[in-house]
């Protein structure tokens, strides 16, 4: 009998890489990088739709790792990702919201819809980055038994 009982954070590796996991749908950010280089959108677009098509296809990989890895390499690729993709939506809200010229198709709704989606989206990924520092989770990916 144990006298000894882990907390399994489960749960929240289940959640964190499925939050990871719908981040592949960013990759359809790409036509906005068409359109800004093709001058149709405001150049300002440029930088948030790389970071998206980056997050986008970064996504699996993250996911996987969160779901499967153990160690510093899965654990602070998750955080870095997450910290990343905040930094992204952030950015889209300040275009979104103080740029000029035109706007791609999926932010060219109201702008206080546009940024109450991205705020949204950023806390879940603040969420996220909360779980994986939570002492279970560094227990699970950094303790010695993981690596």
């Amino acid at each position: 009998m144990k006298t000894e009982s882990k907390k399994s954070p489960r749960v929240a590796i289940i959640l964190v890489a499925i939050l990871a996991l719908v981040q592949i749908v960013r990759i359809r950010a790409y036509p906005i990088i068409v359109d800004v280089l093709a001058g149709t959108n405001a150049e300002a677009w440029l930088f948030p739709a790389m970071m998206d098509v980056f997050v986008g296809v970064a996504a699996l990989f993250v996911a996987i790792g969160i779901w499967k890895g153990k160690g510093l390499l899965p654990w602070t690729a998750a955080i870095v990702f997450f910290c990343l993709s905040i930094s992204d939506h952030l950015d889209a809200m300040t275009v979104r919201l103080l740029g000029n010229g035109p706007h791609p198709a999926m932010m060219s709704g109201a702008p206080s819809g546009v940024a109450t989606q991205l705020v949204v989206m950023s806390l879940l990924e603040v969420a996220a980055v909360w779980a994986l520092t939570s002492k279970s989770m560094r227990e699970h990916y950094l303790s010695k038994e993981s690596a």
